[in-house]
């Protein structure tokens, strides 16, 4: 590996600049930038020829487990080197987004817990939306995060990890919706990340009981929330696991398309490690 010039970044307007080139893919990190996350953020990159962003890291510290932020098409070089030549300033222990193939390369300096492939997907026309939706969906909010809790807690995932990523903070960003039976909660649906000002939403924490499965309520909530965001910003979008062949088919029959892989994984230092 050359020597590789990291630049700190503090400025918006590259960052975005860079981001929009694959901004389907890059939604997370679109919203990011909202004054919402973006105190909580640092934003590292390398540069091209032409001055202009070629790779980018961002290192998100607003969870318990800090995230490493790289997403880019498979084996990509520049994001390779410039996250390889970050390690000294990154926390011992961090979730990563990497570029397809990459995380195994740090196996020398950290142990590798992997979380296997993803697949970015992003909605294209959302009025075929509303022939999915069903009656009896609710808008879920704050109040009921003790009763969300529980309802993760008691295995309602459909085993795939990219849901399951659930903080409190995420009812507040904009309206989960649900649905009930006998009152009790067994699907529901609801967000990640949203920023209006950047124009991305994207979809996460869709869950159905066990024992009501296979019966299109997931498909139902997912689409009442995709629609209800595809009215407010333009780039909706969702992490599935590319192993999870129903989830994937459930979303292209609602509009999504895949626009990236990448890999998930936790890395963490090894003692006596370089």
């Amino acid at each position: 590996m050359t020597d590789v010039q990291i630049e700190a970044l503090a400025e918006q307007a590259p960052i975005e600049r860079f981001l929009r080139r694959s901004a389907a893919a890059q939604i997370y990190a679109l919203a990011d930038l909202d004054p919402a996350f973006w105190p909580n953020t640092r934003w590292f990159a390398t540069h091209g020829s032409d001055g202009e962003i070629d790779a980018f890291c961002l290192v998100l510290e607003k969870l318990a487990l800090p995230i490493v932020y790289a997403v880019a098409p498979p084996r990509d070089r520049a994001t390779l080197d410039l996250v390889r030549a970050l390690l000294p300033r990154l926390p011992q222990r961090f979730f990563v987004n990497f570029p397809y193939g990459c995380a195994g390369d740090f196996a020398p300096t950290h142990e590798i817990t992997a979380h296997g492939e993803y697949l970015k997907m992003s909605l294209g026309d959302p009025a075929a939306l509303a022939e999915f939706e069903r009656s009896g969906i609710e808008r879920l909010g704050p109040q009921h995060t003790a009763e969300v809790e529980k309802f993760f807690a008691e295995g309602a995932y459909r085993g795939d990890e990219s849901h399951g990523f659930f903080a409190p903070y995420m009812l507040e960003l904009f309206p989960w919706f649900g649905i009930r039976e006998r009152g009790a909660l067994v699907s529901l649906a609801g967000v990640h990340v949203f920023s209006q000002c950047f124009g991305v939403a994207a979809i996460g924490n869709v869950a159905t009981a066990p024992s009501r499965r296979g019966r299109g309520l997931a498909r139902a909530v997912v689409a009442r929330l995709a629609r209800e965001l595809a009215a407010r910003v333009p780039l909706v979008g969702l992490n599935v696991a590319a192993k999870n062949v129903a989830a994937i088919r459930c979303y292209h029959a609602l509009g999504f398309r895949a626009v990236m892989r990448y890999e998930e994984a936790v890395l963490t230092l090894r003692e006596n490690s370089p």
